[in-house]
């Protein structure tokens, strides 16, 4: 038997960084986010041994670890903490492939645990709700593994969809109510670019709780200011009015010059390079997702500017990846082979 699993990359669009502890669950935060087609592909297939092979198809790489190795130094520490907190107990043929790279700000890590979770939930018959697979997932990575970072990866990518995900003592995962002539025209005025450069969330995220943790003003401020930009997209994606559209680009700005004020890691020359440049062309607002250090920007454009707008941004460099918005979150199916 063959177990398959597949779990979507996530867009946030605001209040990233406000899901993050001990932040949220002192103050509350919020997220507005989505999820696309563009996913982690995870097969798993039982051994007569103890011993968990890897196979990486984007790294083509090969890694061989036993049953009950807790060495989280080493390469695909996912893995080994899903399988220990899982409390695997044979070894198992997994293949993972990542249809965006590893490190670029799309929360690829959580899909990989969700995906790798569902797809033992499976063959195991735990019986999951896409909720705890997504509690376990955050589980694995921020306490087994002790990776800082918030809530809101493992939830988007378990749950998939647009929703408005809220984080305190609890998190509530929200779908949000809206028109398919909004969301069409949502997708025709964004644009994903890769820019290159890669991150370590962990290392900046341990930067910007600095600022919590001596709990500077401007800190506090930012923090407010990034729930206010996610509460005004929910608001104008639920009023279904298409004049109300451009007003998310402008929030979108209004969030990333929020979130750039909390670290000096999260952006840097050839990041502002690619975002000055395209809103001298027409792009109203955006961000870089993830943490920060490089990735993918994803820019709201008029409409009528789109095109000459990525046309300059592959002239420097950069990759734009076409995307669509996607409303499955985790999907799992079996093999008998």
């Amino acid at each position: 038997m063959i177990i398959r699993s597949k779990a979507p990359f996530r867009v946030s669009f605001g209040g990233g960084g406000t899901d993050m502890p001990p932040y949220c669950l002192d103050h509350g935060g919020c997220v507005i986010s989505t999820t696309i087609d563009r996913h982690v592909y995870v097969s798993i297939k039982p051994r007569d041994d103890n011993y968990v092979h890897i196979n990486a198809i984007n790294f083509n790489e090969k890694y061989i670890f036993q049953i009950g190795d807790n060495d989280y130094s080493t390469r695909f520490e996912v893995i080994k903490g899903v399988i220990n907190y899982l409390k695997v107990d044979k070894g198992f043929d997994i293949t993972i492939f990542s249809e965006l790279p590893v490190g670029s700000g799309m929360g690829g890590s959580s899909s990989l645990a969700v995906a790798l979770i569902g797809a033992f939930d499976k063959y195991y018959n735990f019986g999951y709700n896409k909720h705890e697979i997504a509690q376990k997932a955050y589980d694995i990575e921020r306490i087994e593994l002790n990776q800082k970072g918030g809530y809101q990866d493992q939830f988007a990518a378990s749950y998939g969809g647009f929703n408005f995900i809220k984080f305190k003592n609890e998190v509530e995962v929200i779908p949000i109510k809206t028109s398919i002539d909004m969301i069409n025209e949502l997708q025709h005025c964004m644009i994903m670019c890769y820019v290159g450069g890669s991150h370590f969330s962990s290392d900046i995220q341990d930067n910007v709780l600095e600022g919590y943790q001596i709990k500077r003003k401007s800190f506090m401020e930012s923090m407010d200011d990034l729930k206010k930009v996610a509460y005004g997209m929910k608001d104008i994606i639920e009023s279904k009015d298409l004049n109300n559209i451009k007003q998310f680009g402008d929030l979108l700005h209004q969030g990333w010059l929020a979130k750039k004020s909390l670290s000096n890691k999260i952006s840097n020359k050839n990041i502002e390079n690619f975002y000055i440049s395209s809103r001298k062309l027409g792009v109203i607002g955006g961000k870089l997702l993830g943490a920060g250090g490089g990735g993918h920007l994803l820019l709201f454009s008029e409409s009528n500017h789109k095109y000459e707008v990525i046309d300059e941004l592959e002239k420097k460099g950069g990759k734009i990846i076409n995307f669509h918005f996607n409303p499955n979150g985790l999907e799992v199916w079996k093999i008998d082979n």
